[in-house]
């Protein structure tokens, strides 16, 4: 019944990734192979892991170079079912395979089979088995039916359960050097699909969510598959532009248009003709500015500050907010025609918190910068410390995910004692600050994150002189504003939302504690 339970799998799974898990699931059954996996060939020849079975869970996502690993290249050139004899080859899979971060025994079972669609290298179907008869039971035939269904499964679109045609696969491919989005849930899956078809277009797009959810890497995989990928992709955070210069820095101005401008200066738009222009915190623009993005959105024209002539440009916009804009439009505070006009599809990106199958992709990819970096050969997580990751709250999203895994390598860096350059790490559980019940209880796991603040902020250790609490008030709210000024680029706006403040009141109260210099007089 196990080929038949493949087939089955093939015909009435929903998705792709369903199919080829269930696919997997059956010859898992059919023989002793410890590890299997499904590898997708992207355009640039490397694969990537798209399905697997007793691999570590952070191996999802994870990508080969074939020139890099000489099983892989050959399995990529081969006719059929390859089975891998000289034990001086390394596995690609050392050091993956579920609770076991060390190297795979030389002699062990191991074989792969190409998977071809219309004549093209589609991905490799690959079986890994530490005893070394454990792939005896399965022959080349068989392996090929097997190959044959997964490759079946490869047409599938993520969600419709229809073959692809040449051009939304095209689309739905990561663009050389832009890499796939992070992730394998059900969410990442519908916005790479979203992707596909919105990319090759020139419609506007608005990409929603909350803070740290992965806005920029959206807007980013929109240019890098569209058609204007080989020019600018310019990136504007309109948060951060003082309101009083908006309008000059989104559309230029001329020379003398006023004080200060002592020569001509052209804007982002101009600098993204051609390409695509990605708009961040676009809720921040003032009223006046959106009317001049409305004009650009409609007419494709833009008119520098100070000049009497409009002038064209070709632009494609993609803008996000972490606002809901229906509200802001009642409340007056945005535009409704330019809601209207940006509201063409809107692309949602959800928390992480509602995502959580995507952290152990997220986490390998962080940890993998962070040993680049640092000079390190490889980071790997123990179990424990990837369910705590895979369990926690994360209100802060992505950004907070990263940041933790980075503390996570440093502290381990640490604990040994020793440089990273050139080892091998293995965060634990106490690397992890992701609350000691892995984040079940949000409020448990804020409390244990605010007392480490507290201990960072003061530096000073439990046994330290009482001091009056008026100095602790102001010595805390100062480490706080400065941090938030740090972390805003010294943008009071994005202080003051860090904060929970008004704009004013944190450019107010920075100036109050000398964290910036205080307005200069203005000349009569």
């Amino acid at each position: 019944m196990t080929l038949l339970d493949a087939v089955l799998s093939l015909s009435e799974a929903p998705a792709r990734d369903e199919a080829l898990q269930r696919i997997l699931r059956a010859l898992a059954r059919a023989t002793a192979a410890d590890a299997l996996s499904v590898l997708t060939a992207a355009d640039d020849g490397s694969v990537g892991v798209a399905a697997q079975i007793g691999l570590s869970p952070a191996a999802l996502g994870l990508s080969f170079t074939p020139a890099e690993h000489p099983r892989l290249r050959r399995a990529t050139l081969a006719a059929g079912p390859i089975r891998f004899l000289d034990p001086s080859e390394p596995d690609p899979y050392s050091g993956w395979l579920l609770g076991n971060t060390g190297e795979i025994h030389p002699i062990h079972a191991c074989m792969a089979v190409p998977l071809r669609v219309q004549g093209r290298l589609a991905g490799l179907l690959t079986l890994d088995a530490c005893d070394p008869q454990g792939l005896r039971g399965l022959g080349d035939d068989d392996a090929r039916v097997f190959a044959g269904l997964c490759a079946g499964a490869l047409r599938l679109d993520g969600g419709a359960g229809l073959a692809l045609s040449a051009g939304a696969r095209r689309a739905a491919d990561p663009a050389p050097g832009g890499g796939a989005l992070p992730g394998r849930s059900a969410a990442m899956r519908r916005i790479e699909r979203e992707i596909a078809v919105l990319a090759p277009l020139s419609v506007p797009v608005l990409v929603t969510g909350e803070t740290g959810v992965g806005k920029e890497l959206v807007a980013r995989a929109l240019h890098e598959r569209s058609p204007r990928a080989s020019r600018a992709l310019v990136i504007v955070n309109c948060a951060a532009i003082p309101a009083q210069l908006v309008e000059s820095e989104l559309f230029g101005h001329r020379k003398g248009a006023f004080t200060g401008a002592t020569a001509a200066r052209a804007g982002r738009f101009e600098a993204a003709h051609g390409g695509t222009i990605f708009l961040d915190e676009i809720g921040e623009l003032p009223l006046a500015a959106q009317a001049q993005l409305l004009r650009a959105l409609q007419e494709g024209e833009i008119q520098p500050v100070g000049e009497d002539r409009a002038r064209r440009v070709e632009v494609r916009v993609v803008a996000a907010t972490n606002r809901d804009l229906r509200r802001e439009v009642a409340e007056g505070r945005f535009r409704a025609d330019l809601f209207h006009r940006l509201w063409v599809y809107p692309i949602c990106v959800p928390p992480l918190r509602e995502r959580r199958e995507d952290i152990p992709a997220l986490c390998e990819r962080f940890a993998a910068e962070i040993a680049a970096e640092l000079g390190a050969a490889r980071v790997d997580f123990t179990e424990p410390a990837l369910r705590a990751l895979t369990q926690a709250a994360w209100p802060g999203n992505v950004r907070e995910l990263k940041n933790a895994v980075e503390r996570a390598v440093l502290r381990r860096t640490m604990a040994e004692g020793t440089g990273a350059a050139g080892r091998e790490l293995v965060l634990r559980r106490e690397d992890v600050d992701a609350g000691d019940d892995g984040g079940s209880d949000e409020r448990g796991a804020a409390r244990i994150e605010l007392a480490e603040e507290r201990l960072w902020l003061t530096g000073a250790p439990p046994e330290a002189p009482v001091e009056p609490l008026v100095e602790a008030l102001e010595r805390a709210r100062r480490e706080a504003f400065a941090r938030a000024f740090r972390a805003a680029g010294g943008n009071a706006a994005m202080a003051g939302r860090l904060l929970g403040v008004s704009r004013s009141f944190a450019y107010k109260e920075a100036v109050r504690l000398g964290l910036i210099p205080p307005p200069e007089p203005r000349r009569r």
